[in-house]
C-alpha cells in the first residue's frame, strides 16, 4: 500500500519548495516565492504489497498560507513496462486509488505514473523498477533523554531504533514511514449530565473510558549504506516520542514500514529530510528546488513537484509499556456546579455537559463540570474498539 507521509511532504513543499538534491536540475531559491505558488504536487509510492495503491495530487499554497489544496478532477493512471495500464479512481481530497493484486505487483517490473490535471496538462514520471523488499531485523525502543538546543537539560521520552540488513547488497538505499497507536483513558468518570435537563447518576452505555488513537508519524527518515562495506544498518534512530503528551502514559505501539529506494528516489527524500531538519535559520544554507522525477510533457514550462517511486516494503511492529517518567496529560477545566442555575449558563452548543462527583472533607458531594474530552475518550478522535493487533 502507498504510505508516504503525504500531507507532511506537501507541507514541506509549501515551506521549503522542495530543496536540496544532487541528481536534479536546481535553481537558487529566492525568498520571494510568489512564482512557486499554485504548482502541482504529485506524490506516490507503489509498493509490492497487494491492496490499495494511492497517489496524492495537490497544489502548493503561498508561504503565508499552509492550507492543503487538493487537486480534484484528475485522470491518473499507472503503466508498467509490459504495457498494462491501471486506472486510479478519484477518492476525494486529492487522493487517487486503485486496488492491485499480487500478480500486478511483480518485483523487477518497472512502473510509471501519468497524471492529467483538471487544466488538461499531462504529467509523467520516469519508469521506476519495483525492487525487492528489504528485511527489518528488529525494531527496538529505549527510554532515554533527548538533548537539544530547546531542551539542553534533556527531554524525557522513548527513542526507537531499527536494525536492518540485505546480505545480497542490492538495497543500499532506505526510507522508513511509521504509524503510531497508543492507548489513552478518560480523565474523569462521568456521574451526571446536563442537556437542558439534569441527569444524575448518569453513565455511558458503551465504553468511553479506554480508547486507542492511530496516526501517521510525521517526518522523513532515510539512510544509505552505499559507502559501507556491507548493506547493514544497526541501531539507526527513527522517531522519538517525548513525555510532552500522554502517548506513553499507558501503552504505545509503533508500526515501522521500510522501503527500498532507487538512488534517485533516495536523493530526493534525503535532500528534503536534510532541509526540513535544519535547526538554523531558513536561509542558513543556500536552498534549492528539487523537481523530482515528474515532468509536464504537454507544457515543459510548467514545474511539477514530488516523486513517484516503486518500492518493496517490509513491516515490523513494536510495543512499549508505560513511561517511568511523568507524562503531560490533556488539560481539563474544573467548574463547580452549585445548582441548575450554573448549568443554565452554558450555551446549547456546549451540550452535553458532563460532570463528576467530588466528595468534600465535610462529607458533602458537589458536581464538577469539565471538558467533554475529559469524560468521553471518543471526543479526542480515537476509537473504543481495541485494534486486532493490540497486545496488552
Amino acid at each position: 500500500m502507498m504510505q508516504s507521509g503525504k500531507k507532511y511532504l506537501i507541507g514541506a513543499l509549501v515551506i521549503f519548495m522542495m530543496m536540496g538534491g544532487l541528481h536534479y536540475c536546481v535553481e537558487p531559491f529566492n525568498p520571494s516565492v510568489e512564482k512557486y505558488t499554485d504548482l502541482i504536487v504529485i506524490d506516490g509510492t507503489l509498493t509490492d504489497e497487494p491492496g490499495i495503491q494511492r497517489v496524492m495530487v495537490s497544489r502548493t499554497s503561498s508561504l503565508n498560507d499552509s492550507a492543503f489544496i487538493p487537486e480534484i478532477g484528475c485522470t491518473v493512471t499507472i503503466l508498467d513496462d509490459a504495457g498494462n495500464i491501471y486506472d486510479l479512481s478519484d477518492a476525494g481530497n486529492g487522493n487517487y486509488i486503485a486496488e492491485l493484486n499480487k500478480e500486478q505487483l511483480q518485483t523487477g517490473t518497472s512502473y510509471m505514473l501519468r497524471v492529467i490535471d483538471n487544466r488538461g496538462d499531462v504529467f509523467e514520471s520516469d519508469f521506476q523498477k519495483l525492487t525487492q523488499p528489504p528485511t527489518i531485523d528488529s525494531v527496538t525502543a529505549r527510554y532515554e533523554p533527548k538533548y537539544s538546543a530547546e531542551f539542553p537539560d534533556g527531554l524525557n521520552g522513548c527513542q526507537f531504533y531499527v536494525n536492518t540488513s540485505d546480505h545480497s547488497g542490492k538495497t543500499r538505499y532506505y526510507r522508513w514511514s511509521m504509524q503510531e497507536t497508543w492507548e489513552y483513558h478518560s480523565i474523569y468518570k462521568v456521574g451526571a449530565m446536563w442537556d437542558g435537563v439534569l441527569h444524575d447518576n448518569y453513565f455511558f452505555k458503551d465504553n468511553r473510558t479506554t480508547c486507542w488513537m492511530t496516526k501517521e508519524v510525521p517526518g522523513i527518515f532515510t539512510a544509505t549504506t552505499r559507502d559501507m562495506e556491507g548493506d547493514v544498518l544497526r541501531n539507526f534512530k527513527l522517531n522519538y516520542v517525548s513525555t510532552l503528551s500522554d502517548r506513553l502514559k499507558f501503552r504505545y505501539s509503533l508500526l515501522v514500514r521500510e522501503y527500498s529506494l532507487s538512488a534517485e528516489a533516495y536523493e530526493f527524500w534525503n535532500g528534503l529530510e536534510k532541509q526540513t531538519q535544519q535547526t538554523g535559520g531558513l536561509y542558513e544554507t543556500q536552498p534549492y528546488m528539487i523537481t523530482g522525477n515528474i515532468t509536464c510533457i504537454s507544457n515543459p514550462d510548467r514545474i511539477a513537484l514530488g516523486f513517484f517511486s516503486a518500492s518493496g516494503v517490509s513491516k515490523k511492529r513494536v510495543f512499549v509499556g508505560s513511561s517511568a517518567y511523568p507524562v503531560t496529560d490533556i488539560v481539563c477545566s474544573s467548574d463547580t456546579i452549585k445548582g441548575t442555575g450554573d448549568l443554565m449558563l452554558y450555551p446549547q452548543t456546549a451540550y452535553p455537559i458532563y460532570m463528576y462527583y467530588f466528595i468534600l472533607p465535610s462529607g458533602g458531594v458537589v458536581r464538577i463540570a469539565s471538558n467533554q474530552r475529559c469524560f468521553d475518550c471518543l471526543v479526542r478522535g480515537g476509537t473504543n474498539v481495541k485494534p486486532d493487533f493490540w497486545r496488552d
